[in-house]
């Protein structure tokens, strides 16, 4: 039986729908939470006058998309993804085992 690793990759809200799209192209299934990130990111804030300003927000929203493949395929799995969202590093995959994989 070969090892398997779980990809959890976390990315801005309107990056989801390139991400997913990128796994359904190697026929994966993936699983999308909705997390809170409390980063360093600042957010912008406009105003009906055309000034603005920045402020530090306690948290933003996020998505985790998370994927189980084998082994071998993560690498594969990680260029896929960032390939589809153009090189840009607006997001970050986490590679973790997975001890134990039942399907039922």
């Amino acid at each position: 039986m070969s090892t398997m690793k779980r990809l959890a990759v976390l990315v801005k809200n309107e990056k989801v729908d390139i991400v997913v799209a990128a796994l359904r192209e190697l026929d994966l299934d993936a699983i999308i939470y909705d997390v809170k990130s409390a980063g360093k990111e600042k957010r912008k804030v406009k105003s009906g006058r055309g000034t603005g300003g920045v402020i530090d927000a306690a948290y933003f929203p996020r998505k985790i998309i998370a994927t189980v493949v084998e082994s071998d395929k993560s690498q594969e799995v990680s260029a896929a993804i960032k390939k589809a969202m153009s090189g840009e590093s607006k997001g970050v995959v986490i590679v973790t085992p997975v001890d134990d994989f039942i399907p039922f």
